[in-house]
């Protein structure tokens, strides 16, 4: 029995594995965010490169820009 006590004294102060956790908790909760960011961003970037997109194709075509008409 003081065995057993003597183990789990020993794996409760064993503090080794702690600093790992809590880097693999910090890491996941970074890509949560980042991923929520890029989310965001997307929805903005599309609307950019579409109006970007209706300036550059009459330009091309030689026809009027879509405020000249």
């Amino acid at each position: 029995m003081s065995q057993l006590k003597s183990l789990l004294r020993t794996f409760i102060a064993d503090r080794s594995g702690a600093t790992a956790i809590e880097y693999a908790l910090i890491a996941s909760l970074l890509s949560i965010v980042i991923i929520g960011a890029v989310g965001t961003i997307n929805g903005s970037l599309t609307e950019v490169y579409q109006t970007i997109q209706s300036y550059i194709v009459p330009a091309l075509n030689g026809t009027p820009m879509p405020d000249e008409e």
